[in-house]
């Protein structure tokens, strides 16, 4: 293992050092405004638009970006070329939960992604993602973070105020796209791992979400499935809609997460997509989710969500809103059905400060032995980025958290169960490129 962990290590460190020298040599591009707002990451100006995320534009798989709906991008690829884009985000994180159930820990997380496209011919497009998280080598036990619950970080108990480390393989996936005119196309995704159909998009990769150094409490009721051990969807965009269709793996994660768990697709999911305007996007979800937990094997959970991404730039800066519910019901179990809300905003004001807000309550039955309960978690922060060229940034934050629990959880968790989490945040943000030599006569 410790070998692997060696060679995993040098692996993202390699992606991440990359990245740099790749944006030296690669071709100079005029990037519209847009573009360059839409991507992850990104710093918005108060005088950009906010992007249109349509489903012409966003396949919700696990990195929220198609490349192949790129074409305005000015590449000097040629069309039988690799078309390449690479991103990362590393959060060095000081986290205090504080009363009688929190804890203190110093760690880091994020994501470190390559993209690769290719055009096969004028109508079908390839594109294959890899993304890789320094997660795993934060420990079994995660980070502290309380009121949140998931699946088990060491294979024998359940995670309760905690968060649970993300795998090394965040996501691997190779995509297809057929295009039958400008407004109509077809793709099959399939993913070890990927992203099933589900919910609105992960916190990493959502506008509104991104920036926060820790994941929301409803991660479970909405976006858990972006590391999902086998995944394969057909989906359907036209105009302003898109249909997907999931075949997953049910099962969570396990506690090993240097390796990928074994696939077996014995679960369905169903999402629709409506990009209703330039600024709002809506989408509703369903799904069935075989035995999720590794503790509990005799569960099937029916999902449901919906969710409503929303962008707006003001004089004053821009603003990314999501507002989201998601269901998770026990099948034919006697147990009430558990709902969680969100909402969640990051007000952009230039290129150096930001704000963040985020507000949630969900119905939990994790929490302790003897019930389920409604809490809620708020959250208020602010972020200075300085420039440190290269395309990378470095942002020094902050975020307060404010957790209410009802009377019969005070005991546990006492009067006033609150949380700082200080945070440096380096980006690389996303760089394009062309690679034609080698990878150019390629037969794909």
């Amino acid at each position: 293992m410790s070998y692997l962990k060696c060679t995993t290590a040098l692996a993202v460190l390699f992606a991440l050092s990359a990245a740099p020298a790749f944006a030296q040599n690669m071709p100079n591009m005029d990037m519209p405004a847009q573009t360059a707002d839409h991507d992850h990451g990104a710093d918005h100006t108060q005088d950009q638009k906010p992007p249109a995320t349509s489903p012409q534009t966003m396949d919700h798989d696990m990195s929220g970006m198609d490349m192949s709906d790129m074409d305005h991008i000015n590449m000097d690829a040629p069309k039988s070329g690799w078309q390449v884009m690479s991103h990362a985000v590393l959060n060095f994180v000081a986290d205090n939960q504080e009363g009688p159930r929190g804890g203190s820990k110093n760690f880091v997380e994020g994501m470190a992604m390559i993209m690769a496209s290719r055009e096969l011919d004028n109508r079908n497009t390839l594109d294959l993602n890899l993304m890789l998280s320094p997660d795993a080598f934060m420990g079994k036990g995660g980070y502290p973070l309380l009121l949140q619950t998931g699946e088990t970080a060491d294979g024998v108990h359940h995670l309760v105020d905690a968060q649970h480390p993300h795998d090394l393989f965040m996501g691997a996936t190779a995509k297809l796209t057929h295009r039958f005119d400008s407004d109509t196309k077809a793709f099959v995704l399939i993913g070890w791992p990927g992203e099933f159909g589900f919910g609105p998009t992960a916190f990493m990769h959502r506008a509104s979400g991104e920036n926060f150094p820790t994941a929301p409490i409803t991660h479970h009721w909405l976006d858990s499935g972006h590391i999902t051990m086998g995944v394969v969807t057909a989906g359907l965009a036209k105009g302003p809609l898109q249909l997907e269709v999931t075949q997953f793996t049910g099962r969570e994660p396990d506690q090993y997460r240097f390796n990928l768990d074994t696939p077996k697709l014995d679960s369905t999911a169903i999402r629709l997509t409506w990009q209703v305007s330039d600024r709002l996007t809506a989408q509703a979800s369903w799904a069935h989710q075989v035995s999720p937990e590794q503790l509990a094997p005799d569960e099937d959970l029916q999902r449901r969500s919906v969710s409503f991404d929303y962008n707006h730039a003001f004089r004053a800066g821009t603003l990314y809103s999501t507002l989201a519910w998601g269901r998770k019901e026990i099948e034919h179990s006697a147990e009430k059905p558990s709902d969680g809300y969100l909402f969640e905003n990051t007000f952009k004001f230039n290129d150096k400060w930001m704000a963040l807000g985020r507000h949630e309550r969900v119905y939990n039955d994790e929490l302790v032995h003897d019930g389920a309960y409604w809490v809620a978690k708020t959250e208020i922060g602010a972020i200075r980025t300085f420039d440190l060229g290269h395309d990378m940034t470095l942002g020094l934050g902050l975020v307060r958290q404010f957790n209410t629990v009802p009377d019969a959880l005070k005991p546990v968790y006492g009067d006033h169960p609150n949380g700082t989490v200080g945070f440096l945040q380096l980006k690389i943000h996303p760089m394009y490129g062309s690679m034609t030599g080698q990878m150019s006569g390629m037969n794909m």
